[in-house]
């Protein structure tokens, strides 16, 4: 049984990116060895396959999210310190593949074994325009040295063939959850997603601050679902609209089942998304989707007017009038959460195996 090696920085949140790749060992782990490597405590957020090994190189990742040139200098160093420990762990482990999510960890495992087409595979969780300087740097160096590159949307991924990268249009595998369809009888609209500036849950903020206050829909409520830096930010906007019977702040959990089949909508506003797994699950509990139809992810998974609406990015106006529509229309809504479990039940999980498959044999 031939083995691969997943090396990431942290599984102890709770964030999509963390999900993709334990759905991605539990899926791989059936056919191979798995082992995932992180740089911190080897802990998960998500619960682990029984045959999916989790090792760490003992070096914890800390960021200052509120400095910028601190992150900067903070990433130096983090990359000389893992390149030592990623070297001293390879020349004890060998695995047939490698498994890199970020360019990062690519650019520390570039110093510490050096990537190569014959058993490197770089994967992508953020959309092309989510990158600086630096990033998109490392990314034209080192990912046209790799076997593939595994890109989960379609616009990103002729966006990187372009470029000359061995890019592969790939979709991410559905997260195993106990998926059934919402009732949607509870005038629940959710989102998930860490509280920061990429999400832009601020937007539906003011979204619930006009439908309360303007125009009086106050049969609604919002849950947003999620930690991060800006809570407080929320946490003060809720109050100062006096919205605290109608928007909700809810913390992660791995049961996040719960969440979705309460709900009878789901919103985004991200500014940019590496493929929107929330979404994929979103509508495998058949729920209609308003997102803005930022430059990757949601098209490949909202059909606009058939299981929602993709909006013009950060056009909080037609927004808005996209949600009116489903709020005060039943019929409307239900039908578009049915389209939402149809287009849900044609993600085939086998066929994308199968693919993963050719690339790792």
């Amino acid at each position: 049984m031939k083995s691969i090696l997943l090396y990431f920085n942290s599984l102890k949140p709770s964030g999509g990116i963390e999900r993709v790749i334990v759905t991605v060992a539990n899926k791989l782990c059936e056919q191979y060895k798995v082992t995932i490597l992180v740089k911190g405590e080897p802990i998960s957020f998500y619960k682990l396959d029984g045959r999916v090994r989790l090792e760490s190189l003992g070096n914890e990742l800390n960021f200052n999210m509120n400095s910028q040139l601190s992150r900067v200098f903070s990433a130096m160093k983090s990359v000389y310190k893992n390149s030592k420990s990623l070297k001293l762990y390879l020349k004890q482990n060998n695995f047939d593949y490698y498994y890199l999510a970020h360019p990062l960890n690519v650019l520390e495992f570039h110093f510490s074994k050096g990537v190569t087409t014959t058993n490197t595979v770089i994967t992508e969780h953020g959309a092309s325009t989510a990158y600086n300087l630096i990033y998109r740097k490392v990314k034209s160096w080192l990912y046209p040295k790799a076997k593939v590159y595994v890109v989960p949307t379609t616009k990103d991924t002729e966006y990187y063939k372009n470029l000359g990268f061995p890019a592969q249009y790939l979709p991410h595998f559905k997260s195993k959850l106990k998926y059934e369809k919402a009732s949607l009888s509870e005038k629940i609209a959710l989102n998930i997603g860490r509280f920061t500036d990429v999400k832009q849950q601020i937007a539906l903020l003011r979204l619930w601050n006009s439908l309360v206050n303007v125009k009086q829909i106050k049969d609604w409520k919002l849950f947003l679902v999620g930690i991060g830096e800006l809570e407080n930010q929320f946490e003060e906007y809720i109050e100062r609209n006096n919205l605290q019977n109608y928007v909700f702040l809810k913390p992660p959990k791995e049961s996040v089942e719960e969440y979705y089949k309460q709900a009878s909508l789901f919103l985004l506003t991200s500014k940019s998304e590496g493929f929107g797994m929330v979404l994929l699950e979103a509508i495998s509990f058949g729920l209609p989707c308003v997102s803005y139809d930022c430059p990757s992810g949601p098209r490949d998974i909202i059909k606009n007017n058939e299981n929602g609406y993709l909006v013009p990015p950060n056009d909080e106006v037609i927004f808005e009038q996209m949600v009116v529509n489903l709020l005060n229309n039943r019929e409307l809504l239900e039908k578009m959460g049915n389209e939402s479990l149809t287009i849900s039940n044609n993600w085939n999980d086998e066929k994308l195996l199968e693919q993963w498959n050719i690339i790792l044999n």
